[in-house]
């Protein structure tokens, strides 16, 4: 099972950092979600959160796949600009991408559930970080849209480093387990 955790959490570290040399992408999304749907597929017969995380992976990567040829970023002096018709686009992908974070969030907390080392609740601690997060997004997107573009910029930056902050916290979240579960 460590290993089963160890996949998910190089393809959320693969999924979150985005290091591109000439606007191509050096660790690509869909071998991300390669990685967390393949660490899944082992921990989906623990529970149907895992289930549900590992049909959501399969999913992204699909829409991985998609965007590397259909949605392409515009761009003005090297920053990405995206219109209200490609946050439309990239909706199904953000709810998909929630769905994963539940599915691996609730299913470590069933799985470690009466553990001893409170896993379960450090899941479900950071399962309610990363949604406070996306509801944050939710809430202020449409305001951002009526900002000048300096307290835009910084409304985007302060959402960005919340909701990235929560990101690396369930990826810690996974390295825990992994560590877990080589000691069980």
């Amino acid at each position: 099972m460590s290993r089963a955790y160890g996949r998910m959490g190089w393809g959320l570290l693969f999924v979150i950092v985005d290091f591109k040399l000439d606007s191509v992408d050096m660790l690509p999304d869909m071998l991300g979600y390669l990685l967390i749907a393949s660490g899944l597929w082992r921990l989906q017969k623990l529970n149907g959160y895992f289930k549900a995380g590992h049909l959501s992976a399969w999913l992204l990567m699909a829409w991985s796949v998609l965007q590397l040829f259909w949605f392409t970023e515009a761009g003005i002096d090297g920053l990405p600009v995206q219109s209200a018709k490609d946050v439309w686009i990239q909706l199904p992908a953000l709810c998909l991408h929630t769905v994963l974070i539940y599915g691996i969030c609730r299913g470590i907390q069933a799985h470690f559930a009466g553990n001893a080392s409170g896993l379960d609740h450090k899941a479900s601690f950071r399962l309610g970080l990363f949604m406070a997060g996306q509801l944050l997004w939710l809430i202020v997107y449409p305001f951002v849209l009526n900002l000048d573009s300096g307290d835009m910029f910084l409304v985007f930056f302060l959402c960005s480093l919340i909701v990235m902050a929560a990101e690396i916290a369930v990826l810690l979240l996974v390295r825990l387990a992994v560590r877990e579960s080589t000691e069980i």
